[in-house]
């Protein structure tokens, strides 16, 4: 029997079914974004520790330890008005995303304490709270609205 099932699935007659129903399906969910900064960041900042946040969610594998990977592309930008961390060190959740892929993604950004980041040109300036990658990865799970908390994980120099 051996030798027939051997012969068999050398000529590739052999047909194995491996449909068990739990293949992951293409799909989307979203993410509720809150936001949260270290005391001991806060307690050095230029400024306190309110502005708005300016920032991208990339797919995760296309995003190393010191960014987004040459010809990254971002699938959304994240634009909240204004973030306040002077009293807590841990905001509500202020912005839930368009759809994404059900995929592991990664948000880089910063807070624009002192407010003068430019439309279409943001960049952090010094002391401004910035988002680390291997700090910010999160799951999107398909057809739900996932919990994420934004860390900024250090202070712009």
């Amino acid at each position: 029997m051996l030798t027939l099932l051997l012969a068999l699935a050398c000529t590739g007659s052999v047909e194995t079914d491996t449909d068990t129903g739990d293949e992951d399906v293409a799909g989307t969910g979203t993410l509720a974004l809150s936001f949260r900064i270290d005391d001991d960041y806060r307690d050095v900042m230029q400024e306190p520790a309110l502005g708005p946040f300016w920032g991208s969610v990339y797919l995760a594998d296309e995003v190393t330890g010191i960014g987004p990977d040459d010809g990254a592309l971002p699938l959304a930008h994240i634009h909240v008005a204004e973030i306040d961390l002077t009293g807590e060190p841990v905001s509500a959740a202020l912005f839930v995303t368009d759809p994404l892929p059900n995929d592991w993604v990664t948000i880089l950004g910063f807070m624009d304490s002192d407010s003068n980041a430019v439309p279409g040109d943001e960049d952090p300036d010094s002391k401004d709270p910035v988002t680390l990658p291997n700090e910010n990865e999160f799951l999107v799970v398909k057809d739900a609205e996932t919990p994420a908390e934004v860390f900024f994980g250090f202070l712009n120099p």
